[in-house]
């Protein structure tokens, strides 16, 4: 039996366009495995591809299914059923998707070539759980007496949902859209926000990490969050920039015509955010700890890509353990729901990796021929692409789809970020380096982090290894940092690239950043490696083990 999971019901539109644009995605599951992720964007290469009901058919032809399917849909705020733009494929539940972790029987009508039906079983999921349940296929099972939390923007009926699981069923204790509302959307859809940084509507989904990186720069203020307080935050606008702007200067005195990101006070104000997002998410989740008793944190959404809260709880101690998926926004979704409906079969599903995101062809495994002159290159300070193996799954780079550089080197790290990338000056670029170097460079505690792998948590250097991480040390003195075992199967290449580094030069890790440039999506085959290091003017492209000069 092979179970799909689905997350594509279409948004819904204004003038036009999308009112707001979400990553869709397709997940295949066998026996408690996973066979493949599909994030739509990987294939189309249209950035949070949202068009799932068009592409659908194509990719189910693509795998060639000759077993029972099962399919699994997962809803959003804009309804629960699932149709394709040709009609082949309706998912329509029997009864309406609440928030709930018992999923709901869906009738299926599957014409896979638009004349014969096919037999498919089908149930639908509440977005809510399935961001949950994203966590499934990397860490096996729940471990009892554990609190499950999602909080995002917007999932089916609600912006955050907590759930208590006893070590067999998963108890919902509360879903609210107002809870975390405003501290959660002062991250993407908060006008004051877009002004401060010269953002539109449509990039609420970039807004986020931009925000995070900024407020690194600043300084939280009890006046400041008073004023903000006294406006909501602004989250109710006015979404003139130019409105915002003469308040701004009727406050404090200023006589700006456009706001000026360098500026201390805007820098303060976005500190300030930053801090009150820290607060309540931080405020909800311990309080429920209190309440329940919870040993274990089970934690995904949006909101937990934000990477200084994930570091203040799991430096708290107050649970024992703290995971969060790769793909803990809207591209876990599918997977998410595929791992729910195969784990309430097998009540466990296998560990993974977060190298998941394939499309039909089996990975490689990588060559070390060139290992001595890619070790080289990166020493001399150059920039290479890497491409290895099968794609991370979610929206960050963890060593198969990366661009590569020295860590030591402020000059290096803006060529790499702002040159090449042409990311904003104040966003940070993170390093990958070996668990046991991060052991010296951090202390014992990076090695119990269940973060650290996925890039999802932040740490700080000991005294004497700044130098070592000048390039990538955020300004709050934080870095946001990858750790890689060195017996990691999937991570045999850049294992090998980074133990090299160390041993022969004393290089202690390597800044790792997204393959892909401004606007568009991490890089998928080998072809979209190779024309983006041409593009970007990487000196080098790294696929399997081999290098290439573009």
């Amino acid at each position: 039996m092979i179970t799909i999971g689905i997350y594509g019901i279409r948004d819904t539109t204004h003038l036009g366009a999308p009112t707001y644009t979400h990553d869709h995605s397709l997940a295949v599951m066998r026996c408690g495995r996973v066979v493949s992720v599909v994030p739509l964007e990987r294939r189309t290469r249209v950035k949070h591809d949202n068009q799932m009901g068009r592409h659908l058919p194509a990719l189910l032809a693509e795998l060639e299914l000759d077993e029972p399917v099962r399919f699994v849909s997962v809803n959003s705020f804009v309804g629960d059923g699932l149709q394709t733009d040709d009609g082949n494929l309706r998912i329509e539940p029997t009864a309406p998707v609440h928030i709930q972790a018992a999923p709901v029987p869906a009738r299926v009508q599957w014409f896979p070539g638009g004349l014969q039906r096919r037999d498919a079983s089908g149930w639908a999921l509440c977005h809510e759980f399935a961001h949950v349940a994203s966590l499934l296929p990397f860490v096996g099972r729940f471990e009892p007496r554990s609190l499950l939390a999602h909080i995002d923007g917007g999932a089916s009926d609600s912006a955050s949902s907590f759930w208590w699981w006893d070590g067999t069923e998963a108890r919902l204790l509360e879903a609210s859209w107002d809870r975390l509302k405003i501290p959660v959307n002062l991250f993407n859809v908060n006008p004051l926000v877009r002004a401060l940084l010269g953002f539109q509507t449509h990039e609420h989904l970039s807004i986020p990490g931009k925000l995070m990186g900024y407020a690194g720069h600043g300084q939280a203020s009890p006046v400041l969050l008073t004023w903000l307080s006294e406006h909501r935050f602004f989250i109710d606008g006015p979404e003139d920039p130019q409105a915002i702007l003469a308040i701004v200067n009727a406050r404090f005195d200023r006589r700006w015509d456009a706001f000026d990101a360098q500026d201390p006070l805007c820098c303060d104000i976005a500190a300030t955010i930053q801090r009150y997002f820290e607060d309540s998410v931080c405020e909800v989740l311990l309080d429920w700890q209190r309440k329940t008793g919870a040993e274990h944190l089970y934690y995904a959404g949006g909101a937990a890509l934000n990477i200084p809260t994930n570091a203040r709880l799991e430096s708290s101690g107050v649970f024992r353990s703290m995971h969060v998926p790769p793909c803990t926004n809207d591209t876990g979704l599918a997977l998410g729901g595929a791992a729910w409906i195969e784990f309430l079969e097998h009540r466990e599903v296998a560990i993974h990796g977060p190298f998941l995101a394939s499309m039909g062809s089996l990975p490689v495994p990588p060559q070390l021929d060139a290992l001595d002159e890619i070790v080289a290159s990166l020493a001399a300070g150059q920039v290479l692409g890497l491409w290895t193996g099968a794609a991370e799954v979610g929206p960050r780079a963890l060593g198969h789809r990366s661009i590569l550089a020295r860590p030591d080197s402020i000059a290096l790290r803006r060529r790499v970020s702002e040159e090449i990338k042409r990311r904003e000056w104040y966003r940070p670029v993170a390093p990958v380096l070996l668990d046991q170097v991060a052991r010296e460079a951090f202390g014992v505690d990076v090695a119990r982090s269940s973060l650290a792998p996925f890039m999802l948590g932040a740490f700080r250097l000991r005294p004497g290894w700044e130098d070592r991480f000048a390039g990538v040390l955020h300004a709050d003195g934080s870095l946001r940092a990858q750790t890689v075992r060195a017996d990691d199967p999937d991570q045999t290449l850049l294992a090998a690239i980074l133990d090299r580094l160390w041993r022969v030069h004393g290089i202690a890790g390597l800044i790792n950043t997204s393959f892909n440039g401004p606007g568009e999506p991490i890089v998928h085959s080998t072809a979209d490696a190779v024309a983006s290091a041409r593009t970007l003017g990487l000196d080098g492209v790294i696929i399997d083990g081999s290098l290439y000069r573009p």
